[in-house]
């Protein structure tokens, strides 16, 4: 079920902010350098994913990313029937991750 949850998520977040009409995971930035989407979100993807699968209970294979900028990530975690669940939020600059049940409130909130 981990396995799942990540490999959505890590999907998710490899096209969002991609041109599509390249065919390749580059995006191009305002001095016209292409740059590829693992050196744009950087290392903390990985980690940040991996302490998602930590804390959230499988089960939870649904995910929706709400915004991706340089500055936050922000995601909605839910099941099959694809009720959110929970919300997270990454502060790139910081690296901070909040992970938010949204029936039960905040259940980690941490420098990673």
């Amino acid at each position: 079920m981990k396995t799942i949850l990540l490999s959505t998520a890590a999907g998710a977040l490899l096209f969002s902010g991609i041109y599509a009409n390249t065919g390749e995971a580059e995006e191009v930035t305002a001095d016209k350098e292409a740059v590829t989407m693992e050196e744009r979100t950087g290392a903390n993807t990985q980690e940040e994913m991996d302490i998602i699968q930590d804390q959230i209970p499988s089960g939870n294979e649904s995910v929706q990313v709400v915004e991706d900028n340089p500055h936050k990530r922000i995601l909605f975690i839910g099941d099959d029937a694809n009720q959110k669940k929970y919300k997270t939020i990454f502060i790139k600059e910081t690296s901070r991750l909040k992970i938010i049940d949204l029936n039960g409130g905040q259940i980690f909130n941490e420098i990673i």
